[in-house]
């Protein structure tokens, strides 16, 4: 059967996250309701992982079979037109039959956007801490994120998972820009549940001086689930890229 890799860009206010829920609005469900209109018979999407409700996306992948071949170009004007305008599809294109959305992923990039003034035009995207803070220690606790890390400080403990490291390729802090936003960006293999909210949460305690920057890479290195900071809001983060090889 052909496969085919999709690149969609979503608004994830109005959503319960990317994973079909009963009774709840997800991604997957609207990109598979509109699968099944083209395709006349249900087609099942798979992610290349899943963002939480209200979480973003500039550019999450997935991958979906048919069993015939298509046309991109047409497909892609017909399902941005069934999509809710929330909702984009940045690309079709066929692929091999063992590629794989999530488990092909090399790398996944999430940027976090946050100001410390109200965003009247990012107010969908960007979180607001009204009180101040230094984004010099909280560079330098960022670049603390770096190698094979122990998460168990920043994700709930899930018996399922082998283990609760992850691999960061890179992280830090730019801005501000010309809106007074910053943005942390982080980049790893894999991201457990509520990681990137949570470690940016206890980075704006860094940067309020309620910890040090060097308390900071202690939580790596001594996890404790009790010592992690406020999970910081969902409507800041956006999953910017998901990598894979030769693309």
């Amino acid at each position: 059967m052909p496969r085919y890799r999709i690149d969609v860009a979503y608004n994830g206010t109005d959503f319960s996250g990317w994973q079909v829920q009963p009774n709840a609005p997800t991604i997957q469900q609207e990109i598979e309701r509109a699968l099944k209109i083209l395709a006349a018979k249900p087609v099942t999407v798979h992610g290349s992982g899943r963002t939480d409700a209200g979480v973003h996306a500039r550019r999450q992948t997935a991958h979906f079979d048919l069993e015939a071949e298509i046309d991109c170009t047409k497909w892609l004007r017909s399902m941005n037109g069934l999509l809710p305008a929330s909702v984009v599809l940045r690309a079709i294109k066929p692929v091999n039959h063992d590629f794989h959305a999530r488990f092909d992923a090399e790398y996944r990039l999430y940027h976090y956007y946050f100001s410390d003034r109200h965003q009247p035009l990012h107010a969908e995207t960007t979180a607001v801490w009204v009180q101040s803070f230094d984004c010099g220690p909280m560079q330098k606790a960022a670049s603390y994120i770096r190698g094979d890390l122990d998460c168990r400080t920043f994700t709930p403990f899930d018996h399922e998972l082998p283990h609760h490291r992850c691999l960061f390729y890179d992280a830090g802090i730019t801005g501000p820009d010309e809106d007074e936003r910053y943005c942390f960006y982080i980049k790893a293999n894999r991201f457990l549940r509520s990681v990137v909210r949570s470690i940016m949460g206890t980075l704006i305690d860094v940067g309020q001086g309620k910890r040090s920057p060097e308390s900071f890479e202690q939580l790596f290195l001594q996890p404790d689930r009790h010592q992690a900071g406020t999970t910081a809001p969902a409507k800041g983060l956006v999953l910017q890229e998901v990598g894979y090889p030769n693309t």
